[in-house]
């Protein structure tokens, strides 16, 4: 395994446990507002907490995977990528400074599982 790969998949894992941690929170939130009879406007909440646990289970999913050197799991790492860096650019763009860890995070994978090496190692 190429090293910009070896460090991207620590990338993978790292942002995969940071996906579950904040879906759970996220989770825990809706059901202590509905707990207290503040439900209204809780499904936009739950929405982005269930979201957050698919994206961390695909990215673990992917991160077991990675050794199998196939190519859809790199497909699937650059697609999440993707998604996540163009969420940060929005969140940027309405002010949020806060998520500029979450762009440099998600260009760092994508540089690693998106180089030649790595476009090599996956196809074989």
């Amino acid at each position: 395994m190429p090293k910009s790969v070896r460090l991207a998949t620590v990338g993978v894992w790292v942002q995969a446990v940071l996906n579950l941690a904040a879906g759970a929170l996220l989770l825990a939130v809706v059901s202590d507002a509905v707990d207290h009879g503040q439900d209204e406007g809780v499904g936009l909440i739950r929405f982005v907490a269930v979201l957050s646990l698919l994206i961390a289970a695909a990215l673990l999913l992917c991160g077991v995977l990675v050794g199998k050197r196939s190519n859809a799991i790199r497909v699937t790492v650059v697609v999440v990528e993707a998604v996540s860096l163009v969420g940060g650019v929005l969140g940027l763009l309405q002010g949020g400074v806060s998520a500029l860890p979450g762009i440099v995070f998600a260009l760092a994978v994508l540089r690693g599982f998106t180089s030649a090496e790595a476009r090599n190692w996956f196809d074989r």
